[in-house]
């Protein structure tokens, strides 16, 4: 099989993401991205609701850019229902009822909490508590150490560590580039039909990506299923799915493997992730 191509001429963040992956530490990068991007992954069943499914954690990070630019200029409303569902369906992306659940399910985590907005009564704020932003204290280093990797006089796990304003105008340049540019899945339909939109999925790729990466066995399914908060029939069902498609090879004991499509496909991701998170990491005199 071969990836769906966007011309990187036509696409700067993928003439970026091109340059990084050319770089010699960009195996290194890959690996440090993929460790740490697993080690946020596990959670209890519950919060991997949020985070098994692109949908969920983009909208997750639409309310996190609503209210970082509230905080930030003082912009009327915040996050509020309104605002988030404006952004989730400019481009039909995200449904009125997929808002309603996460939104839900975020409460319920105690990720959120919600008050009537200054600016409308009859409307609520959204905003994230502080168990929110430990989970945000796990995502941020994985990309920053990665970077660092490939960009190490950026210092961007300093900058994460000892600037204060660092997440909340990462946050911002974030969420404007992703609200009004291209999304980062439309890079990539192909792999992010499978990746991104199958409930944890991502996780069974980052355990078969981990075991090609550093050469070990695979982990059982049992195993994968209680790491990232998923069922085992979950994880058998991805598995033969990712198989049809081309992702994983399967070997006589039904162990899926990585296939060259599979990673061809995972290092330009990786890559396009990086050269976003590049592209709005950056010190509070640059933009």
């Amino acid at each position: 099989m071969a990836l769906t191509e966007i011309d990187d001429q036509d696409d700067p963040l993928l003439a970026e993401a091109a340059q990084l992956r050319a770089l010699p530490a960009f195996p290194a990068a890959i690996r440090e991205y993929t460790v740490g991007l697993a080690h946020f992954r596990e959670v209890p069943r519950l919060v991997n609701k949020l985070y098994s499914s692109e949908l969920r954690f983009r909208l997750t990070a639409y309310l996190l850019y609503l209210d970082a630019e509230h905080e930030e200029f003082g912009t009327s409303g915040g996050a509020t229902y309104a605002r988030l569902l404006d952004l989730c369906t400019r481009r039909n992306e995200i449904s009125p009822r997929v808002l309603k659940t996460t939104l839900a399910i975020l409460k319920l985590t105690g990720f959120i909490r919600s008050s009537p907005s200054p600016s409308d009564r009859r409307s609520k704020r959204y905003q994230p508590t502080a168990r929110m932003f430990e989970v945000v204290d796990r995502w941020i280093p994985h990309a920053v150490n990665a970077l660092d990797a490939l960009q190490p006089e950026m210092q961007r796990a300093r900058m994460w560590k000892n600037d204060p304003g660092f997440l909340r105008r990462f946050l911002i340049a974030g969420g404007l580039e992703h609200t009004t540019g291209k999304l980062l899945i439309e890079r990539m339909p192909d792999f992010n039909s499978f990746f991104g939109k199958r409930e944890g999925a991502i996780a069974l790729v980052l355990a078969v990506m981990l075991s090609d990466i550093d050469n070990t066995p695979l982990p059982s399914r049992a195993h994968i299923a209680k790491r990232f908060g998923l069922s085992k029939t979950q994880v058998t069902k991805l598995i033969a799915e990712g198989a049809s498609i081309g992702f994983f090879a399967v070997d006589s004991k039904g162990v899926p493997i990585a296939t060259s499509y599979l990673r061809d496909s995972y290092g330009k991701w990786i890559s396009v992730e990086l050269a976003f998170y590049a592209h709005n990491m950056l010190p509070a005199n640059v933009r």
